[in-house]
């Protein structure tokens, strides 16, 4: 059963690593906004845990595909989002235009979560949208990176119900 206070938590967020499991401090939207790789996940763990994490990749316990991982699985649990949406929309969220509205409307990225963030992100770009616009946002936003397309398939999305988007989309 899925925590419904997920998008309120303030509390460290566990990220597993070779089977060892670090926790990782809250942080505001704010500093999330700087991820842009996973390594950039890793460097928010404390700095002994980081040391901790580069033994473990001398040692062979960990290697690249175990930290990206663990940073996909971190970046889902902290937007709520699949990963790579969460990503986008807090990539999204500090382009100028929106990172205007967003402070018009008075949401402070220090004080809110990723999770917070990446919603009103979200909102901000849908409000106005009709079926036809929101649809195409959300695809847009849905479609994996290259190299992560099998992860699509895998996240919940129904085959048909994709078809009939796209078939929409297009206009058929």
């Amino acid at each position: 059963m899925p925590d419904v206070l997920a998008p309120l938590a303030r509390g460290p967020v566990p990220i597993q690593i070779g089977g060892q499991v670090f926790a990782l401090a809250w942080r505001p939207a704010a500093e999330w906004t700087t991820v842009r790789t996973e390594m950039d996940v890793i460097r928010l763990l404390p700095e002994e845990d980081q040391d901790a994490v580069g033994r473990m990749i001398l040692d062979g316990v960990a290697d690249l595909r175990t930290l990206t991982d663990a940073a996909h699985t971190v970046l889902a649990m902290v937007t709520g989002r699949r990963w790579w949406e969460g990503l986008r929309l807090l990539m999204m969220s500090v382009q100028p235009e929106t990172l205007g509205h967003l402070a018009l409307a008075g949401v402070d990225p220090w004080t809110r979560s990723a999770y917070e963030w990446c919603a009103a992100t979200y909102a901000l770009h849908t409000r106005n949208a009709d079926e036809k616009n929101r649809m195409r946002f959300d695809f847009q936003l849905g479609i994996p990176p290259p190299g992560y397309e099998d992860a699509w398939d895998t996240d919940g999305d129904d085959p048909e119900a994709v078809q009939t988007a796209l078939a929409a989309w297009m206009g058929g």
